[in-house]
């Protein structure tokens, strides 16, 4: 199990908890949310020490894992398995997620919910998940790796070399190996932005977005 954070919130029904990508020098973020019936659904797997499990059982009752790619599918099945979850990925990945762990179905397939939505977002080459989490007039976005927000300073010279510092933005390798079409991907950033009461975009590597969350996420398009 590789170290990982406090359980923190941000929302009457969001959580996340960062740790480190397992045998690299990255870090990455699991997003815990309460659907409307109580029950939870996870945005990313990280395995959780047994103090901040159950912390995590106390918020609802565990549900769905949502896994963004395969190449977010490290720890799905043990954690999954571990707290009885479902688990839902992007169709375009469910041969690489199916190598990995017992898929349940597509991101279409997941119960639709009115506090928490996902999809498959347009342009991305695997399809990779987005979700949106509403809290009252709130509505934070979560992306898998279409969107970082790394700070250079927190990264090693080889991720920097790399252009993964900086942001929010779509870092280079990812446009090189999966950006599929441009213009669908820039019209779903754009789209994203204009959901009423945008609060923040949660990444899952690097920093949130906690103001100016539509502005940051119009300039991400524009850069595509």
């Amino acid at each position: 199990m590789t170290a990982h954070d406090a359980l923190v919130q941000h929302e009457q029904n969001l959580w996340s908890v960062e740790g480190m990508v397992p045998a690299a020098p990255f870090r990455r973020r699991m997003c815990i949310a309460r659907r409307s019936d109580g029950s939870l659904v996870f945005f990313h797997a990280i395995p959780l020490e047994e103090k901040v499990l159950a912390q995590v059982k106390a918020l609802g009752k565990p549900a769905h894992l949502v896994v963004g790619s395969h190449h977010h599918a490290i720890d799905a099945h043990a954690f999954a398995e571990r707290l009885g979850l479902q688990i839902f990925g992007p169709k375009r990945a469910e041969a690489g997620l199916r190598e990995r762990c017992d898929l349940a179905g597509a991101l279409e397939d997941l119960p639709s919910d009115p506090a928490v939505s996902v999809e498959s977002l347009p342009g991305s080459k695997l399809g990779e998940a987005v979700m949106v989490v509403r809290s009252g007039e709130r509505q934070s976005v979560l992306f898998c790796d279409a969107i970082q927000n790394n700070p250079p300073e927190k990264l090693n010279f080889m991720f920097r070399l790399l252009g993964f510092g900086g942001g929010p933005r779509t870092p280079p390798i990812f446009r090189m190996f999966f950006l599929q079409d441009k213009a669908a991907m820039r019209a779903a950033f754009e789209r994203l932005a204009g959901l009423p009461g945008l609060r923040r975009i949660v990444p899952c590597h690097g920093d949130m977005v906690e103001g100016g969350a539509a502005d940051a996420l119009r300039a991400a398009a524009a850069a595509l």
